[in-house]
């Protein structure tokens, strides 16, 4: 199947990408890799007018440690969340559930943020988030 007709948006920042969630509200549906969403829109699960594509916005992206805990940005894809040194040391338990989640090319496009938001229950990490009492930042 393929997905029924949408606009396609591609913000250069997180304000941009707030400004077209605020002017579409519920017509509109972000996507980071697409690793959960795509699939449900091609067997046409869920519809929606206007895609918001955020996997070009580098500020979501990275792992930093910050004040003593991990800060992961919801764009990092589940591979490099995965290969990291200071989330091996930090929080190895994102380490071990990474190479449960998919295989390869899912850990390579599939992000952490995508996970968590659609609750996907092959990625692993909303257990992880709950397990490890993870905070997360929104904005808007």
């Amino acid at each position: 199947m393929k997905p029924a007709p949408f606009a396609y948006h591609r913000p250069a920042s997180v304000t941009e990408a707030v400004e077209l969630l605020t002017e579409y509200g519920d017509d509109a549906k972000v996507l980071a890799g697409g690793q959960s969403l795509v699939p449900m829109l091609a067997m046409r699960l869920t519809h929606f007018e206007n895609l918001i594509d955020i996997s070009r916005i580098e500020e979501l992206r990275g792992i930093d440690l910050v004040d003593g805990a991990v800060r992961i940005g919801a764009g990092t894809p589940h591979a490099y969340v995965g290969m990291d040194d200071e989330v091996a040391e930090s929080v190895p338990l994102l380490t071990l559930a990474t190479p449960h989640i998919g295989h390869f090319q899912i850990r390579t496009r599939g992000t952490l943020g995508g996970a968590i938001a659609h609750a996907d229950p092959a990625a692993e990490y909303a257990a992880v988030a709950v397990a490890l009492d993870a905070r997360m930042d929104v904005t808007s």
